[in-house]
């Protein structure tokens, strides 16, 4: 089985090897102190949302795990209220805890990492890599270099738990089985519940449960689309573009896939603040393609 720095070694450079090793190692850490770092911190994040103790201390390890590695100059986080910095050419966005309400029933969670060869704020045009973690029946850890996906699992090796290869080169399925659209039904504007009517017509599979991380493994593996739409009282929906969109925008385009706002490639955004949100449909390039036509029949 090939490993993580097996892997590496051999397909990309040291820029990104290290860390994306270092959230790798980092992830490790994370899980083991999932059961034992439950409960409220106490404290708001910058958007005025309740943090966990979980989510205090996954941004701290990831945090200083990036900037140990001296090829990053900044890392953002939702957890933060201006980015840490340290040296290096490298810019990091993470949301180092997604979904941390599913803990208290026990369902998956997840970390998204993007790296950017310009300064934060800036759009994914200027992205070079992204990754995610997954804590679930199995901790994985799926990543881009721009070089197609590949997942890696965490296994128990002769020194100790490491990643192994267990999908190399994820590509979307051509055909499309499932979906996911965040936010309560009465509050989506009306291109997108015609649009989810339609999939529901075709048969197409309801798979939401909460986690960025978790429904977007499930459109990886079906084939289908995710969604946090635009709602009628949150036209720019929920999502933000740094932390979370973007960076799987980056990797839903590496399995041949699209990610779009409704009318513009996620990429080709230009955020004017760290905390910028955006609607985000992420999936199939058809079905992201049809429901965009939907969205401008409507305007």
């Amino acid at each position: 089985m090939t490993n993580l720095s097996e892997f590496f070694s051999e397909s990309v450079s040291d820029q990104l090897a290290k860390p994306l090793t270092a959230i790798a190692e980092a992830a490790f850490n994370v899980s083991k102190h999932l059961p034992f770092a439950m409960g409220k911190a106490g404290r708001l994040n910058p958007f005025g949302e309740e943090q966990t103790k979980i989510d205090v201390f996954a941004n701290d390890v990831f945090a200083t795990s990036l900037l140990g590695t001296s090829i990053v100059a900044e890392v953002a986080s939702e957890e933060l209220e201006r980015p840490k910095t340290g040296t290096g050419s490298l810019h990091a966005t993470m949301d180092p805890l997604d979904g941390s309400s599913n803990i208290s029933t026990n369902n998956p969670l997840g970390s998204i990492f993007g790296f950017y060869s310009s300064p934060l704020p800036c759009s994914g045009k200027g992205m070079v890599a992204a990754a995610f973690v997954t804590y679930g029946p199995m901790l994985t850890f799926t990543f881009s270099a721009g070089d197609g996906v590949h997942r890696f699992a965490a296994v128990e090796g002769v020194n100790g738990k490491e990643f192994v290869l267990i999908d190399e080169r994820i590509r979307l399925p051509d055909e499309a089985g499932v979906y996911g659209f965040g936010g309560l039904r009465r509050e989506w504007i009306d291109p997108v519940e015609t649009f989810v009517g339609s999939l529901e017509r075709r048969g197409m599979k309801l798979r939401y449960g909460g986690t960025f991380v978790g429904d977007f493994n499930q459109v990886l593996r079906y084939g289908g689309i995710f969604a946090y739409p635009a709602l009628k009282n949150r036209p720019r929906g929920k999502l933000r573009l740094l932390y979370e969109v973007a960076p799987m925008a980056f990797i839903v385009k590496q399995a041949g896939g699209l990610a779009s706002d409704g009318a513009m490639d996620i990429l080709s955004l230009e955020p004017s603040s760290l905390a910028e949100t955006c609607p985000a449909y992420l999936g199939n390039t058809s079905l992201v393609r049809e429901l965009e036509r939907e969205l401008s029949r409507r305007r």
